[in-house]
């Protein structure tokens, strides 16, 4: 059984179900996790072996703690890039990846024609990229560079731009229910938002770093700022910038 606690954490119980369907439902709450969330998992035996598959099935980008009390078994499962990245351009390019994750599930489930559990995903995503660009467009571009009329920063903010408008039209597709293109416009978005990703890790992210990493009192508030801002701590501002 799967619940939503709150925002942050995710209710998982999976006493009496065997590992063979166990493992696909944990695999499927893990790579939703957002930056500030976790899976709270309750089983009936011991989970490290079916953690262990599933951190090898997502590129070890979980960590857990487990604790086990009177036969009942209980885990906290979170992004492991939250808790040990170095610095914020290791955060944000763990974010690329569930993001793209992300809209993975949203591409998979609109081409079975699952609509609901598509739509549902879409919006975590949603507001995860406006989390992301947010982050990188007004608060982290103006002050490490990059060249913001010609260079790396400069092709950055244009990509955002881009991936907002064609994430505001699939957005737009749910709301109207006209779900005949769903699938196409879904694919399209998904290898702009990979595209976008390789390009930003391996041009811009390395200015990033090295800019970053010269005012160590500064680095260590972005890597704050970023999980805070990730997690949806300064929501009002990226939906006032980046409305529905």
């Amino acid at each position: 059984m799967v619940e939503l606690v709150e925002a942050s954490t995710l209710s998982l119980d999976l006493r009496g179900i065997p590992d063979a369907k166990a493992g696909p439902l944990l695999f499927s709450a893990s790579q939703r996790l957002g930056i500030g969330q976790q899976i709270d998992l309750q089983i009936d035996r011991d989970p490290h072996t079916l953690l262990r598959a599933t951190a090898f099935q997502l590129r070890d980008a979980i960590s857990w703690a487990v604790h086990e009390a009177d036969g009942q078994w209980r885990a906290t499962v979170r992004p492991r890039k939250e808790a040990e990245a170095k610095d914020v351009v290791d955060l944000l390019t763990w974010d690329h990846y569930r993001l793209d994750r992300q809209f993975a599930d949203v591409l998979a489930a609109a081409n079975a024609n699952r609509v609901q559990e598509a739509e549902a995903i879409f919006q975590d995503y949603w507001i995860g990229l406006r989390r992301h660009v947010h982050m990188e467009n007004y608060i982290l571009g103006p002050v490490l560079g990059g060249g913001e009329k010609k260079g790396p920063l400069a092709d950055m903010l244009f990509e955002h731009d881009s991936l907002i408008q064609q994430s505001r039209i699939v957005d737009e597709t749910f709301q109207e229910k006209d779900y005949g293109m769903l699938p196409a416009i879904c694919a399209m978005l998904s290898g702009s938002l990979a595209k976008h990703e390789n390009r930003e890790e391996n041009t811009l992210f390395p200015i990033w770093q090295a800019a970053n990493n010269q005012d160590k009192l500064r680095a260590e508030e972005f890597l704050s700022q970023t999980r805070a801002l990730l997690a949806g701590a300064d929501d009002a501002t990226v939906k006032e910038r980046f409305p529905d």
